[in-house]
């Protein structure tokens, strides 16, 4: 059970280091939630995220964000430079495939907390529509992207120069709080949910210089400062947005995990389930499957054997040094 406190050194350095595993997020259909849950520190993500709202346990609350945001946003960083410049140019189905045999690994784990009753029909309603929904954002994405279906969201214009359209600051804060609710229910990738609304280049774009479709080369606002002022209030009003989000999802898992444990779980299941499918099918993975030598056959059978391998790895390591560790999210998250 998490319970905010004083942290001693070998504690901070390892939320510093579960952080880490959160900047996974970051990629295609990779549901920070499920890693967190994976790695023991979701309860104490949210029993921080929510002790925000409190006088009395709010600055121990931002001691205890501090190392996990530390990890989360390096690894984020390091995460976007690898996907964009050595990942997806060379082998995305490998590296989905590595994520998608952790999560698989860890599922036993993570569905300890249905096991302790019969499921019902109400628990199998749940489960599906829970997968439904989290396999379909990634299916949408990837159909948009096909053309198959008009979901042609491009919001680059107006992000460089947003003051010109000054409606995209509305929009970007919505984006913001539906991320940040993703990324908090676990089984839902709060990236896809920007691919989705069209934002996931543009904001990506803020930070890195990134290569168009068109091959045109679009800087990031450290190299063409004269969209620094702008691009710096996008971000804030994105972290707005993802902070209110953040605080209103909190406390509702919170709320949920107490008094609706085992309903909870079981849509948390389905939405795990369902990110599998986002994982694999998706609008960065569109190009994947379209393009050589992405897929070329020998992609796919890597990538098959390592999501094999690393799924009985995973499974094996959690099952013997899992249970010493904290429960999943505890009833006093």
């Amino acid at each position: 059970m998490w319970k905010i406190g004083v942290m001693k050194t070998k504690e901070w350095f390892g939320l510093c280091a579960r952080g880490t595993t959160l900047g996974l997020g970051i990629l295609p259909g990779v549901s920070v939630g499920t890693v967190g849950i994976i790695v023991s520190v979701y309860g104490k993500l949210l029993s921080c995220i929510d002790g925000l709202r409190h006088k009395d346990t709010f600055v121990q609350s931002v001691l205890g964000l501090i190392p996990i945001a530390i990890g989360c946003l390096a690894a984020t960083f390091l995460l976007l430079l690898f996907w964009n410049k050595v990942a997806y140019p060379y082998f995305p189905f490998v590296m989905i495939s590595i994520l998608a045999g952790f999560v698989i690994g860890a599922f036993p784990l993570m569905t300890k907390e249905i096991r302790d009753r019969k499921l019902v029909f109400a628990d199998y309603t749940r489960i599906l529509l829970g997968f439904l929904f989290a396999a379909a954002i990634g299916v949408l994405a990837f159909l948009g992207k096909a053309g198959i279906i008009s979901l042609d969201l491009d919001f680059m214009d107006e992000i460089d120069a947003p003051f010109q359209s000054p409606w995209i600051f509305a929009v970007v804060f919505a984006v913001g709080l539906f991320s940040a609710v993703s990324c908090l229910v676990p089984g839902i990738s709060g990236s896809m949910i920007m691919f989705i609304f069209g934002l996931y280049i543009p904001v990506v774009g803020l930070f890195m210089n990134t290569t168009m479709p068109d091959g045109s080369i679009h800087l990031s606002i450290f190299h063409d400062t004269s969209r620094f002022g702008s691009g710096a209030f996008i971000i804030a009003v994105l972290l707005l947005g993802m902070l209110i989000g953040f605080l209103a999802t909190a406390k509702l898992m919170k709320l949920l995990l107490a008094k609706h444990r085992h309903g909870t779980f079981t849509v948390i299941i389905g939405f795990i389930l369902g990110s599998l499918v986002s994982m694999f099918v998706n609008n960065d993975m569109y190009f994947v499957y379209v393009t050589k030598p992405l897929n070329e056959w020998y992609q796919f059978v890597i990538g098959g054997v390592l999501l094999v391998g690393v799924a009985i790895v995973t499974y094996l390591l959690l099952k013997k040094y899992g249970s010493k560790d904290e429960d999943l999210v505890s009833e006093e998250a």
